[in-house]
C-alpha cells in the first residue's frame, strides 16, 4: 500500500534537516526579481544558449507570481534553471515500491553542480521522462501532481503514462493511460517526487525521490 502523500514527504524533509508541513493536493498536471546565483549555477559548464535565456527570464516572472506550477515548467525546460534555483546539495533516495511501506534502499546527498539525472524534460510542450522505463519508448509521457506545503514546501510528484490517441478533435494526444494500460488514477501509482524549498525569493530543487518496482 502506498503511503500518503504527506508522509511520503515528511521522509524526505527529515532526511534534509527541515521542518515539514502538512500538504494540501492540487490536482492539476502541467516564475521575484533576479534570478538567484547559487554555487552551482556558477559552476554551469557553458553559456546559457537562447532557450536558457528565455527560461530563466520565464522562471523569473514565474517566482515572482509566486506561480510554482509555470516555474517547475521552466525548470523542466533549462538545465540553467535547474542549476541557478537548486540548493548546494540535493538528496537523491531510491525506495523499493514494491515493499509496504515504501523502503528506501539508497541514499545519496549529490553537489548540485554534479547532478545529472532530474528525470523530466519537455519535447513539444509535451513533459516526457528522460530514461522510460522501456529502453527506446519515445512515446511515454509524464502527468504531473503538485502539492504545497503551509511553509509553502512544493512538493511535485511524477507517474510515467501513455496516451491513447484518441482525441475527440482537438491537438491533444487522448487520454492517459499507465504503462500497463490501464486509465491514468492521480492517486495511484507514483515513479517519482521532487521536493523543492522556498528561498527568499522563489523555492529551490532539494530532493529528487525514486519509487522503483
Amino acid at each position: 500500500m502506498r503511503p500518503t502523500l504527506a508522509a511520503l514527504t515528511l521522509i524526505t524533509l527529515a532526511a534534509c534537516g527541515a521542518p515539514s508541513g502538512t500538504a494540501y493536493a492540487d490536482d492539476e498536471h502541467a516564475d521575484n526579481g533576479p534570478v538567484p546565483v547559487t554555487a552551482a549555477a556558477s559552476a554551469a559548464p557553458t553559456a546559457p544558449d537562447e532557450t536558457d535565456t528565455i527560461m530563466l527570464t520565464a522562471a523569473a516572472a514565474a517566482c515572482k507570481a509566486e506561480d510554482y506550477k509555470a516555474f517547475f515548467d521552466a525548470m523542466i525546460a533549462s538545465a540553467a534553471v535547474r542549476r541557478a534555483y537548486s540548493a548546494a546539495t540535493i538528496d537523491v533516495v531510491r525506495f523499493d515500491a514494491a515493499r509496504t511501506p515504501y523502503t528506501p534502499m539508497e541514499t545519496k546527498k549529490i553537489a548540485a553542480a554534479d547532478y545529472r539525472d532530474f528525470p523530466i524534460k519537455m519535447v513539444d510542450h509535451y513533459r516526457q521522462s528522460v530514461v522510460p522505463a522501456r529502453t527506446g519508448d519515445t512515446d511515454e509521457h509524464v502527468m504531473l501532481q503538485f502539492n504545497q506545503s503551509q511553509s509553502n514546501q512544493i512538493s511535485v510528484e511524477w507517474t510515467r503514462v501513455h496516451y491513447d490517441g484518441r482525441s475527440e478533435g482537438g491537438d491533444d494526444l487522448g487520454q492517459a493511460v499507465d504503462l500497463d494500460g490501464r486509465p491514468y488514477d492521480a492517486g495511484g501509482r507514483v515513479d517519482g517526487q521532487l521536493l523543492l524549498y522556498p528561498t527568499a525569493t522563489c523555492w529551490q530543487l532539494v530532493a529528487d525521490n525514486r519509487y522503483e518496482r
